[in-house]
């Protein structure tokens, strides 16, 4: 895909440090990383890139990467009162005000562009809506990202469609959600072989062959969580995402209720 899009135009893949960075580390900070800290982190981010081929298809085909941890520690920030001028002026005003200055500059400066918004098929089917959370950049001053789940994850909802308001604000967002070799899930009534390190046993499904694109993330997410029989208006933050940014049509999920569950043991 990196191939074809780079032979369109301009591309930057940006992603913030995860957890996949961190779990393992002994980091000594606590809300801010000391200089120790982003070094253990540099080399592990490192290590996923060549390990995984990303680096060098990066280096091949010219395309810039932007980490947001790494440009917010180093203030290479957009204005975040223009951010905020721009958000307010399509949505109600975020909570967490230090999200308008969580915007690197280079995106920023990219804006009314196309954000392609990948996702996985994963475990708790976080897809395209969740998945921007992690566009928050983790230990710059308020600690890990879980910081934002609040207690019992009462604040996760607001916070993954505040971060959503931005992104869509500044970008023509579209959604893809990929399960071609694999998928990963944790549906009740099935063997989970599989334990992550946050505790989340899974299982995984093979060769499906699967992916779904679309323009509008939050629709896109629903239609696979009512393909796979599971209401979209029960997840929380899809709900809300409709309310925010516009409902999903009725015929969408029916749609999908006639479609194949990717899930199923027959498929």
């Amino acid at each position: 895909m990196l191939q074809f899009l780079s032979s369109q135009g301009q591309v930057v893949l940006t992603e913030s440090y995860s957890a996949r960075n961190s779990i393992n580390l002994p980091l000594s900070g606590y809300k801010k990383l000391t200089e120790q800290d982003i070094n253990k982190i540099r080399e592990s981010e490192r290590d996923f890139l060549i390990r995984t081929g990303i680096h060098s298809l990066l280096q091949e085909l010219e395309i810039e990467y932007v980490n947001v941890t790494e440009e917010v520690l180093e203030q290479r920030i957009a204005d975040p009162d223009l951010v905020r001028k721009e958000v307010t002026a399509l949505y109600k005003p975020i909570v967490k005000t230090e999200f308008y200055s969580f915007v690197p500059e280079k995106l920023y400066k990219l804006r009314e562009g196309t954000f392609i918004n990948l996702a996985k098929f994963k475990i708790f089917f976080s897809m395209c809506v969740k998945n921007i959370f992690g566009m928050i950049p983790e230990y710059v001053g308020n600690g890990s990202r879980f910081h934002y789940h609040g207690k019992d994850d009462r604040n996760l909802t607001g916070n993954i469609i505040d971060i959503n308001k931005i992104y869509r604000t500044l970008f023509n967002v579209v959604g893809i959600v990929e399960g071609i070799n694999t998928l990963t899930c944790n549906r009740r009534g099935v063997s989970k072989p599989y334990k992550a390190k946050f505790g989340y046993e899974y299982y995984v499904s093979e060769n499906n062959g699967l992916i779904y694109y679309g323009n509008e993330t939050h629709w896109l997410d629903a239609f696979i969580h009512q393909q796979s029989g599971k209401n979209p208006n029960e997840t929380e933050h899809l709900s809300e995402a409709a309310n925010v940014f516009g409902k999903w049509p009725p015929k969408l999920l029916e749609v999908a209720k006639q479609m194949n569950d990717p899930l199923s043991a027959d498929n």
